[in-house]
């Protein structure tokens, strides 16, 4: 396949020599928990003796807290310059640290000063000290270990010898930090250096949001990738071919058209200046948030302005492009600029921005190839921070349960039900395999399709294997595979084939057939049930739901067995058999089933909290007790009835609830020595029924709110908490950011770009994992 240039690469370029300034702006804080000591007082157990000598050191967090001499930092004035054991000697025990060429930071010397000591002095008479001196105690961490001479922290922090390059502001949110760091460190060939080693995991979305109304990550520096099917939109009379490209033109009476960026706001992608390559005789044109600016053949110039906010009125909230005559294809629209070589993670403006030959632009890659896989770099640079990514979405390998219902003739959303209200289903199109031929390719027009096409044409629909491989490839993070329901056996064994040749050899492939094939909202669920119809015996309790049980296990394993025959083995695999997180029985049947556990690594539950919908439940008794059940969800009428309600002892879907759950399953994953991992979890706070239209709004509006509100953040920290104190390992955090509708608030922030300080489900997940350092488990 060729890429065009090699993207993977994503090793920082040494930059030794490189000029230094550390310049104090002290602005305002967002939220922190952390808290830390005034300047002059030590926190961290060293020697905090008043002294004109010392050392100045950094507690480095990727080595355990390892005291690191910091030599080369300036202080007093022009002549002193820290050793390098970090070795400083004063005429007195008042320091000034000379942190930018104007800037001088004064603090109490110590026999060992730290970074720690440096962000006290930082925000010294701040009004919110605890948030501003964890920020600037990590941001001063980041920048030393990012401008080590070597990068490498176990020989010591050895800086330029002069501090007069980087213009920085300390206690600003480690997110913001961080950006400015890796803008002014790529004209030098560098990259901010990481804080932890990831231990989370995070799970994708789908390229296209099927509603309208919901705005999801732009994975590609071609944002076209992610435009609505042409025939979505379009006149019916209009013929494409094998790729989705229209080869009937346009008339009076017959509209070509697709929409892109559905309900976008600012930080869904960069504004500015967009070129829109193409070929064909025809003429596009575009409405919405794109004006075109300038035009050639085969090349339009358009700008870009998403809105802070929706205009509710508007129905032009996007982008549409119509093609007004001739044919057309190979649409690209490239965002601005591109990358330093070696760098995915940091979309720069220009060559100016890079080392001199090093520049990368997105514009004449994508027109050597459009197929050339090349990454969105704000969507990059947030699942950095992820140790695995689940493509279960991104893959579109989970349809709906409606997608095989059958439907009144002409009513395509009107479904026909027995006489006991149930669904009926085309027993042909239920049990029907999914071939390998009808995955996604590299030369589709789009990757994905929205509610406008029939389910069962939107299945599987998402981006092909090669570009799931490659972002975990350039991530350098372990990929989680979906492997549909009904994949054939070629299907399946094709994908391990490609994904053995293809991943990057230090990294292992994440196995789970299919997904909650427990849930009854998925085609999955009602498929096991079928196919598992001679599994169960007669006597077995509820033998109607233990056939989809053992059917389950039995595909799992053959599906396990595939991949160990394509790799060679389970050396780069881990196999993970999917269960309901409140099911630990479900859990030992699947395991206990046949030899099932011959071939399984992992357990994969669920990790999800949230509480009683109402107390009249016939399905749920443990909800309808008024007495420890006093307020379910459908009463609330406050964010804090909201957080009452998770935080109910007696609640079962509460965080005591699910502390309970993740115990039962770790008891079960010890019985039978595999691992505990969760596949997805977070918050679930959803409309659980029905409720009066004229009350559906206000209680959308408060489930958002709580995901919004500090307190979520707190219940994120302590979800992780007892996750680990379960003995669990991969959690997987649902989902990548998106904007929050009347379908539940999932998004772990609202949009990629959003500032970390308003994004406290985010927040939570950051300094969990920067409190862990790594992964808490052996053999990670």
């Amino acid at each position: 396949m060729n890429t065009g240039i090699n993207w993977a690469n994503t090793l920082p370029t040494r930059c030794t020599g490189l000029l230094i300034t550390l310049l104090v702006l002290l602005a305002g804080c967002g939220s922190g928990t952390e808290s830390e000591t005034p300047a002059g007082n030590n926190n961290n157990g060293t020697n905090n003796a008043v002294a004109s000598s010392g050392r100045l050191v950094l507690l480095d967090p990727t080595r355990n807290n390892a005291e690191t001499p910091i030599s080369g930092l300036q202080y007093l004035n022009a002549g002193n310059v820290s050793g390098a054991d970090g070795g400083f000697s004063a005429p007195s025990s008042n320091l000034s640290l000379h942190l930018g060429s104007t800037t001088q930071l004064p603090v109490l010397g110590k026999t060992s000063l730290t970074q720690h000591d440096m962000a006290a002095a930082v925000c010294s008479g701040n009004a919110d000290l605890s948030a501003c001196t964890y920020h600037a105690r990590k941001n001063l961490e980041r920048f030393f270990l990012s401008l080590d001479s070597d990068r490498n922290a176990s020989n010591g922090i050895q800086l330029g010898a002069n501090a007069n390059s980087l213009n920085l502001a300390w206690n600003v949110s480690l997110d913001q930090f961080e950006n400015v760091l890796a803008q002014q460190l790529a004209i030098y060939g560098q990259t901010p250096a990481a804080l932890f080693q990831p231990s989370l995991g995070i799970n994708s979305e789908a390229p296209q949001a099927e509603q309208n109304s919901i705005s999801s990550p732009v994975p590609f520096a071609d944002i076209f990738r992610v435009a609505r099917p042409l025939r979505e939109y379009s006149c019916k009379d209009v013929a494409y071919d094998e790729n989705g490209w229209a080869t009937t033109p346009p008339s009076a009476t017959c509209i070509i058209r697709t929409f892109l960026l559905d309900s976008a706001l600012q930080g869904q992608v960069p504004n500015g200046r967009y070129t829109v390559l193409y070929e064909g005789t025809g003429e596009l044109k575009y409405f919405g948030y794109a004006k075109r600016v300038n035009s050639t053949p085969g090349r339009d110039e358009i700008d870009v302005t998403l809105p802070a906010k929706l205009d509710s009125v508007a129905t032009n909230n996007r982008i549409e492009i119509r093609i007004t005559s001739g044919t057309v294809k190979n649409i690209r629209i490239v965002m601005p600029g591109g990358i330093c070589e070696g760098q995915p993670f940091t979309r720069v403006d220009g060559p100016a921005n890079c080392p001199a030959g090093q520049y990368r632009s997105f514009e004449d890659t994508l027109r050597a190839d459009r197929n050339a896989i090349v990454f969105n770099p704000s969507y990059l640079n947030f699942l950095k921070d992820f140790r695995v990514v689940r493509m279960m979405n991104l893959m579109e390998a989970s349809p709906s349960y409606l997608t095989c219902a059958q439907t009144e003739p002409g009513k395509p959303n009107s479904f026909i039900r027995d006489a006991d209200g149930n669904l009926i289903f085309d027993q042909t199109c239920l049990v029907q395999e999914f071939r390998w031929e009808q995955r996604s390719k590299l030369a589709d027009a789009v990757w994905g399709a929205s509610g406008n096409i029939a389910r069962l044409e939107r299945y599987g629909r998402g981006v092909p294997i090669e570009v799931q491989v490659e972002l975990a490839n350039q991530l350098n993070a372990h990929p989680w595979f979906n492997i549909p329901h009904n994949a054939s056996e070629t299907y399946i064994r094709e994908f391990a084939r490609y994904v053995e040749a293809h991943l990057n050899t230090g990294l292992k492939a994440h196995v789970e057939y299919s997904n909650e094939t427990w849930n009854g909202i998925f085609w999955a669920y009602y498929y096991v049930l079928k196919k598992g119809e001679d599994l169960s015996s007669p006597t077995d309790e509820q033998g109607w739901k233990w056939r989809g049980v053992y059917y389950y296990a039995k595909q799992a394993s053959k599906v396990f067995q595939i991949w160990e025959d394509e790799f060679g083995g389970t050396q780069r695999l881990v196999r993970l058999l999917g269960t309901y997180q409140n099911d630990a029985n479900r859990t030992e049947s699947m395991l206990a089933y046949s030899d099932t556990r011959q071939y399984v690594d992992a357990i994969a539950t669920g990790g999800y909290f949230y509480a009683c919908w109402r107390n009249d439940d016939a399905k749920l008794p443990a909800c309808n007790d008024r007495n420890k059940i006093p307020k379910p969800l459908v009463n609330a009428t406050s964010v804090d009835d909201i957080f009452a309600a998770m935080d109910n002892i007696n609640d079962p879907f509460g965080l005591e609830g699910l502390k309970n759950q993740f115990a039962k399953q770790a008891a079960v994953a010890q019985k039978y020595g595999k691992a505990l991992y969760a596949y997805e979890g977070g918050q679930h706070l959803t409309i659980g029924g029905e409720i009066a239209a004229d009350r559906r709004q206000n209680m959308i509006d408060l489930l958002h709110a709580a995901n919004r509100d500090p307190r979520m953040g707190e219940r994120y920290q302590r979800l992780l908490e007892m996750w680990k104190a379960a003995g669990g390992q991969t959690f997987m955090l649902f989902s990548v950011p998106h904007t929050f509708s009347q379908y539940g608030s999932f998004g772990i922030k609202e949009s990629l770009n959003q500032p970390r300080s308003s994004a406290p489900k985010y927040d939570a997940a950051m300094k969990f994992q920067e409190s862990q350092g790594k992964c808490w488990w052996s053999g990670c």
